[in-house]
């Protein structure tokens, strides 16, 4: 049995005081410091503690509580704290002294108090903030000792009184810091009320959650048995328009971004012509601001009144006006993926036992110019370069290079079975999610060790969806809370329906960045940076929750589905679920059945 460790007396202060400082509570972490440890950052374990420590040990705490609970038959737990936490921040007067980590709150009391000088009416003249603060010794003078309390330096377990009352053991007092007497201590209220920036904001260290459901657009006529949505997808800045497929529809909306009290002013929505009438669109991609590709299979009857299926790959061009069949051969396709540097249509179909590779390198073209078959099913595929694309599906990933013939350049030995794959073009990093049994993996094939398929058991139930953020965005992150490295990371995300959602650095396999929770742990069914990396959005049909990943881990915006009505969004309907940022990642978009909900970011 594994040894549960004990938090000493030391380890609890720390945890606190470092989230008083994350928080935003200058003064209470300065007099938490004065009271026992002048300077927290010297105890031994203090490089080991991760940011945001405490909150994240107390979620997880909750988290456990929860499993117990409904392990011991769905009884209640614990600790339930209700759905209203009050006003965040309450006692905040907008100025307080603020902190960033690693800066000790006694430590800049000292430089203030050093560096001001006094004032006519004894209060300290402010200083400007500053990027960086050296630390240095306390002031002395005349030999006079540094008039604090003395320090609790013990590493011990907390001891517990028979009355509950806890008191630290082997208390010891520095002889070089006698006892000061009330007096000689100076007080929280003596502090300089400012702001210390390194770079961060007060604005970043706030709690506010923006509700984003009061200004939710709901796109009008989809109220139809017959019509279903099942993909999604938002255009290019050149065309921010939203594209909705799926049963017996494919229609192209433009969604305004002036409020008006008419939802259907709001949104213009033109249906594209295809040559089909009883069909289910199966894969979708764009190829310009006016042109699109789509596979999609018709139900049909022969001269006897016997049903058939019939497949085609069909190029809308012409804005919508017109229409080219690609294939008619192509089968049943699930992907399609454009390649825009050499105009190729790469299309993946199955007949659910094997998986079939065609390219076409001209849309009037009948017959692809590029041809492969595999040995199981292939589930997605992506371009990996102008010439290069990497295919997953069962006990299969695979990347093929594209000259004369079609070549297998690397075939990953795997008994996993892939559903879904991320690639970041700046770092050529790889990243997929797969299910083995009742486990679900993560994997990431890195360019140095490419020859390698990295595999990670992942830790949360009910893994469901990745994105990877480009590395291209990511050397912002070289001193934010993701720590300071000469090699940013690169953000891969992933979620789960338990409502959890996790970032990695995929640059170093497997380390977990984060571990965030959605919107009242609803569940995740997809997880997306915004196009610029600044946002990162978990979405199911009850919650929408998002962050932004470079100044804090709770959420600036969240979305409920129980405050609208079930006429305008109905959570409990089956269907493929979609999420989608517009190209200026000023909107979110998510889909379910017949439903499609504009949500605005604000601004």
């Amino acid at each position: 049995m594994t040894t549960i460790e004990a938090l000493s007396s030391n380890v609890v202060n720390y945890l606190v005081w470092r989230y008083l400082q994350e928080a935003g509570y200058g003064n209470a972490a300065l007099h938490l410091s004065r009271c026992w440890l002048r300077d927290p950052e010297t105890l031994p374990f203090a490089p080991n503690v991760q940011p945001h420590a405490l909150v994240n040990l107390l979620q997880d705490g909750l988290c456990f509580d929860k499993l117990h609970a409904e392990a011991a038959g769905n009884v209640r737990g614990n600790y339930h704290f209700g759905d209203d936490h009050g006003r965040p921040y309450s006692v905040r007067n907008g100025t307080l002294l603020t902190l960033d980590q690693g800066i000790p709150a006694h430590v800049l009391a000292e430089q203030v108090a050093a560096a001001a000088p006094e004032q006519p009416n004894g209060a300290v003249q402010e200083p400007p903030p500053k990027r960086g603060v050296k630390r240095k010794k306390p002031p002395k003078s005349n030999g006079v000792a540094d008039p604090r309390p003395p320090e609790l330096a013990n590493g011990d377990a907390m001891d517990v009184e028979p009355n509950g009352a806890s008191h630290p053991t082997n208390s010891v007092r520095a002889e070089s810091e006698p006892a000061a007497s009330e007096a000689e201590s100076p007080t929280v209220a003596e502090l300089p009320i400012s702001t210390l920036s390194i770079g961060q904001s007060t604005e970043i260290q706030t709690e506010v959650i923006v509700d984003l459901a009061p200004d939710t657009l709901f796109v009008p006529g989809l109220k139809n048995t017959v019509k279903i949505i099942e993909h999604t997808s938002w255009g290019s800045k050149e065309a921010p328009l939203l594209l909705t497929a799926g049963r017996s529809l494919l229609n192209i909306n433009n969604v305004s971004r002036e409020r008006t009290k008419d939802a259907m002013a709001m949104v213009g929505t033109v249906g594209l012509k295809l040559p089909m009438a009883k069909y289910s669109v199966t894969a979708l991609t764009w190829i310009s601001a006016n042109e699109i590709t789509v596979s999609a299979r018709e139900e049909c009857s022969n001269e006897t009144g016997e049903k058939m299926m019939v497949d085609k790959i069909i190029k809308i061009i012409e804005a919508g006006e017109d229409y080219q069949v690609v294939s008619s051969t192509a089968g049943l396709v699930n992907t399609l993926r454009w390649n825009k540097e050499r105009e190729l249509l790469l299309s993946i179909s199955t007949d659910g036992e094997r998986g079939s590779i065609k390219i076409w390198k001209n849309s009037i073209d009948s017959i692809p110019g590029w041809t492969d078959f595999t040995d199981t099913a292939i589930f997605d595929a992506l371009w990996i370069s102008d010439s290069a694309f990497v295919v997953c599906g069962i006990n299969l990933f695979k990347i093929y290079e594209l000259g004369e013939t079609l070549t297998t350049q690397r075939s990953l030995d795997t008994q996993i079975t892939w559903e879904a794959l991320k690639y970041d073009p700046s770092s050529g990093i790889i990243a997929a999610i797969g299910v083995e049994g009742q486990s679900n993996f993560l994997g990431i094939v890195h360019p140095n060790d490419s020859l390698n398929l990295q595999t990670h058991e992942y830790p949360d139930k009910y893994l469901s969806d990745l994105d990877i953020r480009s590395s291209a965005t990511d050397s912002v992150l070289a001193n934010t809370p993701f720590g300071k490295s000469p090699s940013p990371p690169i953000l891969l995300t992933t979620c789960s329906m338990s409502g959890v959602v996790r970032i990695w650095d995929a640059n170093t396999p497997f380390k977990c960045l984060r571990r965030l929770s959605t919107t009242d742990q609803a569940q995740a069914f997809k997880v997306s940076f915004s196009p610029g990396g600044t946002y990162l959005a978990a979405a199911g049909p009850d919650a929408v929750t998002v962050w932004d990943v470079e100044k804090r881990e709770m959420p600036i915006a969240s979305w409920r589905a129980t405050e609208f009505s079930s006429d305008k969004w109905n959570p409990g309907v089956n269907g493929e679920f979609s999420l989608g940022w517009d190209p200026e990642e000023s909107r979110l978009s998510i889909a379910l059945e017949n439903q499609i909900a504009i949500i605005p970011m604000p601004t």
